[in-house]
């Protein structure tokens, strides 16, 4: 048995004991069974379910259009890819559901700029959502590598969150069409409750198209294409949950979760030579169950104890087909295929109170086991002269990585106004790369490439706070926490072409992991009526990895003939580590009861806020996630059966100094916008309320920075005209609105 089965073993071990033990009760005791998240964990931004569904959000886009600080990463047919936060996104920003990652990126320069593979991270579905934590900052004490910029933490409805008070079952149903890309979303849900359990089945189907541009554009093939691309787009998601109590001291919860994605794309963007056009069959596949045991026990030093088991597969595929224009015949199939399986077990358990020295104390500790597996598997098609050519390849080797870590807190309040908590943890991977035969780099191996080897990485995570009521109005907290990532398997074996090639991509096993420390200070002023937070961050990143592009000259192999010269341009690229990268800024926020100071009986309610950052590495390339200077402003007026939003966003213009990436400018940059939002809700019942929104008011066109930077530099797809006339493409929708029905009894 080796060293992480041993360790896996030995918690599971102290919780059967622990369940089946007789309990040591020297004081009678109420069973709280609340969870309380250790102070290191608490969240910068919460987003329940009630908020999702009054603002009318429909993806993630939507989830945190008007938040400080947060992003989506756009990467145009693939749609969402994760979030920006502080400056760094996708891979850098941890992503969980029930605790749960989520499947990593898969792209690099030279398929992303030709459409092949829809590398992005997985979708969510926000019907299913009971709540959303957002973490910002380097802090990988619970969720390990990856939360370089922070963590969205999402939580998943229970049958609770359909059941209304009284009630022992439940009945739900909410639809919403919304006309930036004539969506039709349908949900619907049946729970019940018993004495020693309950169920929740949840079901969401959603029909979809293309999200509209506000202007038209032209219908056209090719780069200078100014209309967005024709999507048909399907998806389903099904959740079933169950808790069972058996008694006080046990809770079991069952989860399985299964999302499917569909969407058939008319890319007619798309241009090679100009002599064909081509169409996408894109599928994404999400399923997991998890089993999750809390022991909420008696005895006078154990408050807690959790084991989770869980099993997830990821698999995306591609299918494109290139016909001719001239007579519409089938030239090229390509089928690209990404899985990413994993599974995990996990332990945590929870102290009782305890004092010493009088100072009152508390201490949390988890351990973790995970194995995830990513394999390409390709198939090419080529049809030349009526006759189909097959070739079965990969670009990239199976890999198989197998993670382990530990960690703990301590909490401890050290005054009537002070506490002080502390944690650490330790990380340790093993990447295994099983040579499969068959990838496009298998005739380079032991010539111009070395063949892919194993490789190890460890991390230490370190994080304190220091928090403290100065008066009974003033808050004020320290916080440091440091983060990492560990290199992918794209970063670490992904190879492409040959010394003589025109492109490039060197593997580089040599890689470091990414670590960040972040230093922020959190201060806040609390009046009955208003209050005022302002917070100040700085993270330091190293080893930060970047792909890194530069021009060489290479040999030419036809320089015998003549006309052709000795040697060649090679555009080389690499992913590297970069000594160092700095993000800095500040959050500020201000909320304000105006019913108060208006003397209105109902509840109208203001809140405003501003968010500035600034980055940049050691090499002197910025980073390039950094969104420019955000303010929102936002009023809500909330009687008995009704609700009245007004949402107001400006998102100022990126500076073009500030694009600057592998030496060069960016060819694109963003425009400011002042963005306004209306969104009513009416409870026509206590079980039905009707939603409508209208979205953009002004009808300002615009295009975002996390939008444009997706621009590939070359390729095929997501292409713009040198002209800039396909630029339109990437500009956001003009108004638009949303309509929904809720039913729940």
């Amino acid at each position: 048995m080796n060293k992480v089965s041993k360790l896996i073993l030995l918690p599971l071990s102290v919780l059967i004991c622990n369940v089946y033990s007789s309990d040591i009760t020297t004081f009678e005791e109420v069973l709280v069974k609340a969870k309380k998240e250790p102070i290191l964990n608490e969240a910068n931004i919460e987003i329940g379910h009630q908020k999702i569904d009054n603002e009318m959000s429909g993806d993630i886009n939507d989830l945190v259009k008007g938040e400080l600080g947060v992003s989506v990463v756009q990467k145009g047919r693939a749609g969402t890819s994760g979030f920006n936060i502080r400056g760094v996104d996708e891979d850098r920003v941890s992503i969980l559901v029930d605790g749960i990652h989520q499947g990593e990126t898969f792209e690099n320069e030279i398929y992303k700029g030709y459409g092949y593979f829809n590398g992005s991270i997985n979708e969510i579905e926000l019907d299913s959502v009971k709540s959303v934590a957002i973490k910002k900052g380097s802090d990988s004490l619970f969720t390990g590598s990856g939360s370089l910029g922070g963590s969205v933490s999402f939580k998943t409805k229970d049958a609770e969150d359909i059941i209304l008070p009284g009630n022992d079952y439940g009945f739900y149903n909410k639809t919403m069409f919304g006309s930036k890309n004539n969506e039709l979303k349908n949900t619907i849900g049946l729970a019940f409750k018993k004495k020693y359990g309950d169920l929740l089945v949840l079901y969401t189907d959603v029909n979809g198209h293309e999200v509209e541009t506000r202007d038209e554009g032209i219908d056209i093939y090719g780069k200078s294409r100014s209309r967005a691309d024709p999507i048909d787009k399907k998806s389903f998601n099904l959740l079933v949950k169950s808790t069972l109590t058996p008694n006080n001291n046990n809770n079991v919860i069952l989860t399985y979760e299964e999302f499917s994605t569909k969407k058939d794309i008319d890319e007619k963007s798309w241009e090679l030579f100009g002599q064909s056009h081509r169409s996408i069959d894109s599928t994404g596949d999400r399923s997991r169950y998890s089993l999750e045991w809390e022991y909420l026990s008696n005895n006078i030093y154990l408050d807690r104890l959790s084991t989770k088991i869980y099993d997830q597969k990821i698999d995306q595929t591609d299918n494109s087909y290139v016909y001719s224009f001239k007579d519409e015949k089938l030239n090229q199939h390509y089928e690209r295929s990404i899985k990413q399986d994993s599974f995990g077990i996990e332990q945590k358990a929870t102290s009782k109170n305890y004092e010493v020295l009088s100072i009152p104390m508390i201490n949390n500790f988890m351990i973790g086991y995970k194995r995830k597996e990513l394999q390409n598997d390709n198939v090419d098609i080529d049809i030349i002269g009526g006759k189909p050519y097959v070739s079965e390849n990969s670009i990239i080797e199976p890999v198989e990585t197998d993670s382990f870590y530990i960690a703990g807190t301590h909490e401890m309040i050290v005054s009537e106004s002070e506490l002080i908590s502390f944690g650490a943890r330790y990380d340790f991977f093993q990447n295994d790369v099983t040579l499969s035969g068959k990838s496009i780099s298998n005739h380079l191996y032991g010539t111009s490439l070395d063949a892919p080897e194993d490789t190890k990485f460890s991390g230490i995570t370190l994080s304190a706070i220091y928090d403290n009521q100065l008066t009974a109005n003033i808050n004020v907290k320290y916080k440091i926490n440091s983060g990492f990532r560990a290199p992918n398997a794209n970063e670490l074996y992904f190879s492409f072409g040959d010394k003589v090639a025109a492109n490039r991509i060197e593997p580089n096993e040599n890689l470091k992991q990414e670590t960040g420390i972040t230093n922020e200070i959190h201060f806040e002023y609390v009046e009955d009526d208003w209050q005022f937070s302002l917070n100040p961050y700085y993270t330091k990143y190293h080893n930060f990895i970047d792909l890194k592009s530069e021009t060489i000259k290479v040999p030419n192999p036809w320089s015998d003939y003549p006309g052709q010269p000795e040697f060649n341009d090679q555009n080389y690229m690499q992913y590297q580590n970069v000594d160092e990268a700095y993000i800095y800024g500040l959050d500020m926020r201000f909320d304000m009861n105006l019913s108060t100071f208006l003397d209105i009986y109902d509840d109208l309610k203001y809140q405003a806020g501003i968010s500035y950052s600034k980055g940049k590495g050691s090499d002197g390339d910025y980073l390039m996630g950094v969104n420019p200077l955000g303010i929102m402003n936002n009023v809500t007026y909330t009687t008995s059966n009704y609700r009245i939003g007004f949402y107001s966003n400006f998102i100022d213009k990126k500076d073009p100094k500030e694009t600057v990436h592998n030496g060069k400018q960016s060819k694109y940059t963003s425009d400011s916008v002042l963005l306004m939002d209306l969104v009513i809700n009416y409870m026509m019942t206590k079980n039905v309320k009707i939603n409508a929104g209208v979205f953009n008011l002004l009808d300002k066109k615009y295009k975002t920075w996390d939008s444009v930077r997706s621009i590939p530099e070359f390729g095929s797809t997501n292409m713009v005209d040198s002209d800039g006339v396909g630029l339109n493409r990437f500009t956001a929708p003009g108004i638009n609105y949303k309509v929904g029905l809720e039913i729940n009894f």
